[in-house]
């Protein structure tokens, strides 16, 4: 006895229509075919066994063979197979429901879609990747520029050298106002500078340092193009001597700048002797002291009046300068033990453009106290009206009025105002008129107790 299949196992198609509404009519696929054939079409379908053939017994029409071949719904019947004994097609799958939908329009759209995104995914990659080819491109490009350039301006560079070498390679040193006991060639060995090398390769700054270690010289270094090095020269001229040391025990020559030109010197070598500044150290060829030291600032300046004024050669010749007080700087002469009281640095080109003015009038009056018996001879330069004389000590009172002073001609060159004020033509070498001596009075005692 054949086995039925059950209604749970059957598949079943249904078709949709284009508004996704189900159609009236479904279709089982696994019909009984013997239940559809009894009752439907007993002529339904055809024995396998039997041939259907033009020239048989039983001639079949080809217009029933052709509908036998196809089901009311116009679709073509499956060959019929042989049933196993058990009533089951031989090797058929178990059948299980499905329901198969038509979601063609859906899908298509679907399927649409995704062929959209695809196509604007690869759009978008693909421009990406002409992004990144167009900026690699410009970076070379720019790479290439750069390279370019940098080579264009290293050639231009290699030949400006190249023309600076030959053009600027020192060809003459001229060496100008050669002291007295140097050599031109001394003084360019000296400086280090070469011919035939490039002025770029030898700076005038150390050439300059390097001439100027000699504390006596000093020089300028000039460069005039295309191949020319001036060198002017000069020669310190030693000024003055100064103590210095903890205890004053080093002598050291200067200049009149106070420039150290010998730092450790053996003898005063004939020049004035500085007494009384405060230094600790000298070098030589470097200044003396602080630039900001108030000794060595009026050092300097009455040692450029003096050489200025030509005061270090007169006769008799200035020995030595105390600075021990500055507000009572003295000079002193050799020989005659002159004492020439400069009071503080206030006016000091005045006072001793005056002394320089009547430097013969002063000595000569100077002269004649010595000669009258006096011990000493004191030349103020701050007094009143001018320059006075006096045969006393400093520290001594006196009348000043009764002692010779001496101003600036004012009246022309022919008259030179006497020590007593006249305007009256006088002889720059005669004598000064003889005044009374005035009596000496001795300053009080500077020790003393205070009495009110």
């Amino acid at each position: 006895m054949a086995k039925k299949h059950d209604d749970e196992d059957r598949v079943i198609i249904r078709f949709d229509n284009e508004e996704g509404e189900e159609e009236e009519a479904p279709f089982n696929l696994f019909d009984d075919e013997d239940e559809t054939s009894q009752s439907k079409d007993p002529n339904r379908y055809a024995d396998d066994s039997e041939e259907i053939t033009a020239a048989g017994d039983k001639p079949v029409d080809e217009a029933e063979q052709m509908r036998l071949s196809f089901d009311r719904y116009g679709r073509r019947l499956p060959h019929k197979k042989k049933k196993s004994q058990y009533g089951k097609r031989k090797n058929a799958p178990k059948a299980s429901t499905r329901i198969i939908q038509n979601d063609t329009i859906a899908r298509r759209e679907y399927e649409a879609a995704q062929e959209r995104s695809r196509q604007r995914a690869q759009r978008r990659k693909a421009k990406e990747q002409s992004e990144k080819k167009r900026k690699e491109r410009e970076r070379r490009a720019r790479r290439i520029s750069i390279l370019k350039t940098a080579g264009m301006a290293t050639g231009v560079i290699l030949i400006l050298l190249v023309m600076t070498w030959y053009t600027t390679r020192i060809r003459t040193i001229n060496v100008n106002h050669v002291p007295s006991g140097y050599t031109a060639d001394e003084i360019v060995k000296r400086s280090g500078l070469k011919t035939g090398v490039c002025i770029a390769f030898q700076n005038l700054d150390d050439a300059k340092k390097r001439i100027e270690e000699d504390a006596y010289l000093t020089a300028t270094v000039k460069y005039s193009f295309p191949s020319t090095v001036t060198i002017n020269i000069a020669q310190r001229t030693a000024a003055a001597c100064v103590r210095w040391g903890p205890q004053n025990e080093y002598l050291a020559i200067i200049d009149s700048s106070a420039v150290v030109l010998n730092a450790e010197s053996d003898t005063t070598e004939g020049l004035i002797v500085i007494d009384g500044l405060a230094v600790t150290t000298a070098q030589n060829g470097r200044a003396l002291g602080d630039s900001t030291d108030m000794q060595v600032a009026t050092l300097i300046r009455l040692l450029t009046k003096l050489e200025e004024l030509d005061l270090m050669n007169r006769s008799p010749q200035i020995s030595r300068i105390d600075m021990n007080e500055m507000m009572s700087i003295s000079m002193k002469t050799s020989g005659s033990n002159y004492s020439i009281e400069v009071g503080d640095s206030s006016n000091l080109d005045t006072k001793l453009l005056l002394l320089q003015k009547h430097w013969s009038e002063i000595m000569n009056t100077a002269a004649q106290y010595i000669t009258k018996g006096y011990s000493t001879a004191t030349i103020y330069l701050y007094t009143k009206g001018g320059v006075s004389v006096s045969p006393y000590e400093p520290g001594y009172n006196y009348a000043m009025e009764q002692i010779g002073n001496y101003t600036l001609p004012t009246n022309g060159p022919d008259t030179t105002p006497n020590p007593i004020g006249t305007t009256e033509p006088t002889d720059p070498d005669a004598p000064p008129p003889e005044t009374p001596t005035p009596t000496p009075t001795v300053m009080p005692h500077q020790g003393g107790s205070f009495t009110g």
